[in-house]
């Protein structure tokens, strides 16, 4: 989480700014009573990553509706991440190296026991995504 914690969006690595972009978008999304896939679709169809979408839109929801606390997520046009930003992109940096049990502590300290499972998954699938 450290490594992500305060840093500028042009110190994140392209994938990783895209992620925290994704995310920042979909809580506007949300907020803003719009539908997140539609917020977000156009650009993951750009990169390639559209049947990324809906793995993403499903972790963003178990988030939403079975976390143990309400994330904070910046503004779109913000310049820094922020401590919940930096621990999901945590999350998604042990998924890509296939760090199962980092990736079931992190979901663990997420979201609730029956959701769990869940965002594992969907974190594992987001990170083959990104892989390409």
């Amino acid at each position: 989480m450290y490594q992500y914690l305060d840093r500028t969006m042009p110190e994140l690595a392209a994938g990783d700014a895209l992620l925290v972009w994704a995310m920042r978008q979909w809580v506007g999304a949300i907020r803003g009573g719009r539908c997140p896939c539609a917020a977000l679709g156009p650009t993951f169809a750009e990169r390639r990553l559209g049947a990324m979408l809906a793995d993403f839109n499903i972790a963003m929801m178990l988030l939403d509706r079975e976390g143990h606390a309400q994330l904070q997520f910046r503004p779109v046009g913000c310049g820094r991440v922020s401590d919940d930003e930096a621990l999901l992109l945590s999350l998604h940096a042990a998924a890509a190296r296939g760090e199962e049990i980092l990736v079931g502590r992190i979901a663990e300290a997420l979201v609730k026991p029956a959701a769990q499972r869940s965002l594992q998954f969907a974190a594992g699938r987001i990170a083959l995504f990104m892989a390409g």
